[in-house]
């Protein structure tokens, strides 16, 4: 008689529920949904990102992404947070730095690549591109995370008492505010061309990295 290659241990296979399957099920849906909705905001704009549009991207009804998401604000949480994993690896995959300077500069430009090369997720995270969301608590925490490389660099700075300001919160928000506004002015047209924003924000760079790394910041 033939033995059997396989234990009655081995043939078992775990078993999953109606209810972990159906979960399973619509969160995978959820997923699909909100890469569909980021393809249309990446090739057309904010506008296009509505529930109907993303229903026909998805060829399934309205009704499904209501469920999953409640009004068109839901998806762009969604989004929103989106964008904050694409920051957060984006600043991840900078490398680390001989000193704290170089490393300011370093995220710096990464955080210039992430707003030109995907200005849709940075026109929802940072410009309001969506009038009827507002960030919530768990959406400023996403902001946080995706951040946290600059907050551990201001911790370092603070610590080699090169940043005075002893919240780090607010020496954070020193650094990223004018940052912030020279890509603000690009991408709502009010410089003339990216070479120009490029080099206003590498002057603005050169002032933070001087105002806070000098000899005198130690005094």
């Amino acid at each position: 008689m033939k033995k059997s290659t396989t234990t009655q241990t081995e043939s078992l296979r775990p078993v999953t529920t109606f209810q972990e399957t159906r979960m399973q099920h619509s969160e995978n849906l959820r997923q699909n949904i909100v890469h569909a909705a980021a393809a249309l905001l990446q090739e057309h704009g904010p506008e296009a990102v509505t529930v109907r549009r993303v229903a026909e991207r998805m060829e399934c009804s309205t009704k499904i992404i209501y469920n999953l998401f409640g009004k068109k604000e839901g998806l762009a949480k969604c989004l929103y947070l989106e964008g904050c994993m694409i920051l957060s690896r984006s600043f991840e995959a900078v490398t680390e730095q001989p000193s704290l300077q170089q490393q300011l500069r370093a995220l710096a430009h990464a955080y210039w690549d992430f707003a030109i090369t995907q200005s849709s997720f940075y026109q929802v995270m940072f410009g309001g591109s969506f009038a009827e969301f507002k960030p919530d608590a768990d959406s400023l925490e996403g902001t946080a995370t995706a951040m946290k490389q600059l907050t551990q660099l201001v911790e370092e700075a603070q610590a080699q008492q090169y940043i005075r300001e002893m919240d780090t919160i607010v020496a954070v928000q020193m650094i990223w505010a004018p940052l912030h506004g020279v890509i603000h002015l690009y991408l709502g047209g009010h410089l003339e061309s990216q070479i120009a924003a490029r080099t206003l924000y590498e002057h603005t760079l050169s002032m933070i990295v001087h105002a806070l790394f000098t000899s005198d910041s130690k005094e």
